[in-house]
Order: C-alpha cells, then structure tokens, then sequence
C-alpha cells in the first residue's frame, strides 16, 4: 500500500500552511466473502476498498469536508483542496476544533493473521457448509435464502495539523443466514448471525440452531389477544432497542433539543437496576477502539448508572456546545469516512442469567421488531410489529406473530428489571436477553 503515514502528513502541512486546522481519516478494507442460496453460489468475491475522510476548521470555526476513495497522494491532496475551497461557504461556530489528545495505545489483540490469511477457497466452504447444514437440520426447512459467510481486514489511519497520529489494524469474521419453514400452507421465516473478531469463534452450528429454531417455531403462530404483558426481548431484539438509545443520546441532538432525555442529565430515567456503559476496549468484542476518529481516546464510561443518566455521547463539537469533555464517540467507516457520532459496544450490566428471565409466569418472547428504527427521538414513542413465542410458567406454548408493540423508550427504560449475560453483538451495540415488564401490546 502507498505510504500513508507520509501522504497524511503532507496534507495536513498543507492544511496548516493555509492558516486551517484540520484532520484527515483513511480507511482501508480488504475482504472475501461467499453467499449461497438453495444450493448455488450466489456471490464470490475478494477485494479492496478505501476512502479517506477530511475535515478543515478555519479560525473563525467555519468547517467543511470532503472525501476520497483513491488513496494515492494525489486522490488525496484533491479532496484537501476541495475542503479547503468550500470553508468560505460555511457558517462561523467556534465550538468546531480538533483534538489534542496525544497518548495513543496501539491495539494488537485485535487482528488474528489466520482469520486474515484465510483464502476465498475456505470462505466459499464454510458459507456451503453453513447452507447444508441448515437445510439437513429438519425437513420443513425448504428454502435457505442467504448462507454468508466473510472476513475482513481493516487499517485506519488518523492525523491531524496539532502532529497526532494514530492507527490501527483488525480482523474481522461474521456469517449469518436466513431461511424459510414450510408446513403445508404455513410459512416461517428464520434466521441468525455472529461477529468477531477470528473466524474460530464463529459457531456455524449454533447458527444453524437459532436460525432454524426460529423459524420451526414460527409455524402456526396466531395474533394473540391485546393487553399489557411482560416481554422478554431476545438478544437481537434487545440490540435492536438498544441502537435506538444512540440517536437521544447523542450529545449533538440534546444540544439541538432533539432528544427526550435533554433535561434529565443527573435524574433517574430507567429501572434502579439498569446501568448502561460504553466499553470500546472490551477485548471480547468484535470490533475494539483505543481512540475514535476525532483522534480523542476512547474509555469505558458509564451513560446510566443504576438508573440514573450520568453523560451523552459527545464529539468536541457537542462537548465544547454542552460544557463537557469529549468521550471519544466520534467514529466513521470506509462507507461513510467522516466521523459522526456514535458508539462501539454499547450495552447493558447484566444482572440475570438467560435461563433465569426465561423463567417467568407468563411473557412474550420477542424474536423479531420490525419498525424499531422510527422511534421519535425527541418524544420517545414508538409503534413496532413484534413476533415471537409465549412463554407460559418458564416454557415456551406457541407462537405469535403480528402484534404490536407501543410506547415510549423512557417507558422501556423505567420497566427494564432484567438483563441477561449472552450478549450478541450487532453492529456497535450489544443485546442480550431482557425482561421488561408490563407493557401495551395490541392484537385481537
């Protein structure tokens, strides 16, 4: 690969000599990645992609952007110029900067060289053995529509015009696959996943297990009664909640009034049994990070503390605009190189174990939210299409689809009691298995 470390230093000299701050993030991705659907080869393919994000402040705080996925000196030096034309055209806000953080601590129990050194070969045989596998785990499986299998090597390189300069260097495995039961005229829909960091902790068989489960249960379910239930979300489903806590409680949002929790900062907003913390060094995660791509250090915080909302997610923009310190939530990818805020291993403290939540009077176990991602940040409230099971004196009895789940998300917090220890990671969150009590949920 081309000298990064040099063309980031060039360009950022050339930021400086225009009298500009700035900060530059280059991204590169190596990946292979096999698909089969019903017995044939869907996709196979290996490759490379990358992009370079580039932010300049002027010293009145005007700020623009600019982007590039050809990592030469040129493609690069390019998109300088870009940003640096189009400063004029921004409006003036001194709470734009950039960081100073200099300690910086090189990550290397994240990158394993066997996941990196696998060949399409081993890719493409692990996704057939994955769709074989599901469809010989029980006859009613008839069609598998996704058995994918991949693995990833990625390189970030952060600089900007204050002299830091940091990188890192991971590997990634996922696979996941989605499938359809068929008994007679009823159809189920099935399907699970797994991330991390060595392809030897990717369990092809528990992900036959769960996906064919889900979807083995699903036939014959029926619209349930309305009412108020407990529900117990699923690790996928919990993820699902869980994501839509980063929006209001982001700092740039509660800056902007845009966020239910904006006046709760020290106030009790869930369940006394609900801490909520952001763990970016978690080194059982499938994606770790010892800075964020502002160049600010990451740390394990607290966001709620038995109950009690502690802090935001802030960059250095909402940070200067609320009177607190960065906390290191400001990340991009290859797809998207300029940072905005959000999060790495987000989760709950568990408090329970699965087996024990599972082990309630009566409940609705929720596999699948579809509209989870439309809860209003501002008022909380949310209307979501739920499926699952019911659970009936610790057991599962049947199966439900077609209900509807709504609320507030200050409404799930206050009843969150339970949290389960199985955590499942699905992007940069972590569910895990969770009882929230009494909650609207519509049927017949």
């Amino acid at each position: 690969m081309t000298n990064i470390k040099s063309i980031i230093e060039k360009s950022m000299k050339e930021i400086k000599n225009k009298g500009l701050k700035g900060q530059i993030n280059v991204f590169s991705t190596e990946s292979k990645n096999a698909s089969f659907s019903n017995g044939k080869l869907e996709q196979l393919t290996e490759g490379e992609k990358g992009a370079a994000g580039i932010k300049v402040i002027s010293p009145d705080g005007r700020t623009a952007t600019s982007s590039s996925n050809i990592l030469t000196e040129e493609g690069i030096m390019q998109a300088v110029e870009k940003a640096i034309e189009m400063i004029k055209y921004t409006e003036k806000d001194d709470a734009n900067d950039i960081s100073n953080d200099e300690e910086f601590t090189y990550i290397d129990w994240a990158f394993d060289a066997d996941t990196k050194d696998m060949n399409l070969h081993e890719v493409m045989k692990l996704a057939q053995e994955l769709e074989k596998k599901a469809k010989s785990e029980d006859e009613r499986i008839k069609f598998v529509r996704g058995a994918e299998y991949e693995t990833a090597l990625t390189r970030i390189h952060f600089g900007n015009t204050n002299g830091l300069y940091k990188n890192a260097l991971f590997t990634n495995a996922a696979s996941s696959i989605s499938l359809a039961a068929i008994e007679g005229e009823d159809s189920s829909f099935g399907f699970d996943y797994q991330l991390s960091q060595s392809y030897r902790l990717i369990d092809i068989d528990r992900i036959v297990k769960n996906s064919v489960e889900m979807a083995v249960s699903g036939l014959k379910s029926e619209v349930l009664s309305s009412g108020r239930y407990d529900i117990v979300m699923s690790p996928f489903a919990s993820s699902m909640f869980l994501g839509t806590l980063i929006t209001p409680l982001s700092g740039e949002n509660v800056y902007k009034g845009k966020s239910f929790l904006k006046d709760k900062l020290g106030e009790k907003v869930a369940n006394s049994s609900v801490t909520l913390i952001h763990d970016p060094m978690n080194g059982s995660a499938p994606i770790i990070a010892s800075f964020d791509n502002e160049g600010t250090n990451t740390s394990r915080f607290n966001v709620i503390e038995n109950g009690v909302l502690k802090g935001f997610l802030h960059n250095i923009y909402s940070a200067k605009k609320l009177g607190a310190k960065p906390t290191g939530n400001s990340f991009a990818s290859v797809e998207s190189p300029n940072p905005s805020i959000g999060t790495i291993n987000l989760h709950f403290i568990a408090n329970k174990t699965r087996k024990d939540i599972l082990n309630v009077p009566k409940a609705l176990y929720v596999t699948n939210i579809m509209g989870m991602h439309t809860a209003d940040p501002v008022s909380g409230r949310f209307s979501v299409q739920i499926s699952g099971r019911l659970i009936e004196n610790g057991a599962f009895v049947r199966s439900f689809r077609g209900m509807t789940l709504a609320g507030t998300l200050e409404e799930l917090l206050n009843n969150l009691e339970y949290i389960g220890s199985d955590f499942k990671y699905l992007g940069s969150v972590a569910g895990s298995t969770i009882l929230i009590r009494d909650l609207s949920v519509g049927g017949k």
